[in-house]
C-alpha cells in the first residue's frame, strides 16, 4: 500500500506541475508566467549609494544590489529632502508619473546640478514629468508600448557612449512606455525597434548626470537587459560627482591573513 500511495502522490505532483499558471504580460513588461529565481549577491558593495523612490518590479533592487550597488528604497515623497539626498550619489525615480514629486523639482534639480545623478526609470504613467530637471523632462503617451503585448525590444542608436559601448541590442532592456518627447538636453542612445520612440537617453546638468529609460530590470521582465547593460548604466550615472571611497577594512584584514 505504501508503494500505491507513493505513486498516487507522485502522479498528483506531476499533474500539478503540468498545469499552466494563469498570467501573461503586463503593460510594465513583466511576464507573470516566468518563475522568479532568487538572486544571490556576487559583488561586494561598491562606492555608489542609490536612493530608489517608488515601487519596484519583482527583484529589481535585489538585482542591482547583486551587481554591487547600495540601494535604499522609499515610497514616501517626504523623504525627498536636501538633507536626505545629501546621503546619496544617485536618485532613482521609478514608476512615477506627474503629480507625485512635482513640488520636489527644485530639490532634484539642485541635487543633480551639484554633481549627483538622476535616473528616471520607466515612468509607467501618461503625462509630462513634472519632477524632471529643466530641459531633461519627458512626455509619456501611454504606460504600454505601441504594439502591446507584442515585441518591446530596443535598438542602439549611439554605440559610442559609455553605457552602450561594446553592447548589442540583445543587451538592452525593453522599451515599455510610449514616449512622445524628450527634453532638449537629452542625447538619444536607444529607441524602440518597433515603435521608434526613445527608450534610453542621457543628459548632463551642472556637474551631474541624468538618464531616462523606460526599461524593466526585473529578472522576469520580458526584456530584462543584461547585467553588463545595467552595470554600465548605473556606473555612468553614479560618476557625475565625487563618490565616497570604499571602506578599506576588509582589505586590511585580507592583508593580515595572507
Amino acid at each position: 500500500m505504501r508503494f500505491v500511495r507513493y505513486f498516487v502522490l507522485l502522479g498528483a505532483l506531476l499533474a500539478l506541475a503540468a498545469t499552466p499558471a494563469s498570467g501573461g504580460i503586463t503593460p510594465g513588461g513583466i511576464d507573470t508566467d516566468r518563475p522568479l529565481d532568487p538572486i544571490q549577491p556576487d559583488h561586494l558593495a561598491n562606492q555608489c549609494f542609490v536612493l530608489w523612490f517608488g515601487i519596484e518590479s519583482p527583484s529589481e533592487i535585489g538585482r542591482l544590489q547583486s551587481l554591487g550597488f547600495n540601494v535604499t528604497q522609499t515610497t514616501n515623497p517626504a523623504a525627498i529632502t536636501a538633507a536626505n539626498l545629501a546621503n546619496y550619489d544617485v536618485l532613482v525615480v521609478a514608476y512615477t508619473g506627474p503629480g507625485v514629486l512635482g513640488s520636489a523639482k527644485p530639490l532634484i534639480e539642485s541635487f543633480v546640478n551639484s554633481g549627483k545623478g538622476l535616473l528616471i526609470h520607466q515612468p509607467n504613467a501618461p503625462g509630462t514629468l513634472d519632477y524632471a530637471p529643466t530641459g531633461l523632462g519627458a512626455a509619456i503617451l501611454s504606460a504600454a508600448w505601441c504594439n502591446f503585448p507584442g515585441s518591446a525590444t530596443s535598438t542602439i542608436v549611439d554605440g559610442s557612449h559609455p553605457i552602450t559601448l561594446g553592447l548589442t541590442d540583445a543587451d538592452l532592456s525593453g522599451a515599455l512606455d510610449q514616449v512622445t518627447s524628450l527634453g532638449a538636453g537629452y542625447h538619444l542612445l536607444a529607441k524602440s525597434l518597433v515603435c521608434g520612440d526613445p527608450s534610453l537617453a542621457v543628459g548632463t546638468l551642472g556637474g551631474g548626470r541624468v538618464v531616462f529609460e523606460d526599461n524593466n530590470a526585473s529578472p522576469i521582465s520580458i526584456v530584462p537587459g543584461s547585467d553588463r547593460y545595467w552595470g554600465n548604466l548605473f556606473s555612468w550615472v553614479c560618476s557625475g560627482g565625487q563618490t565616497p571611497t570604499r571602506d578599506q577594512t576588509w582589505g586590511r584584514v585580507k592583508v593580515l591573513y595572507r
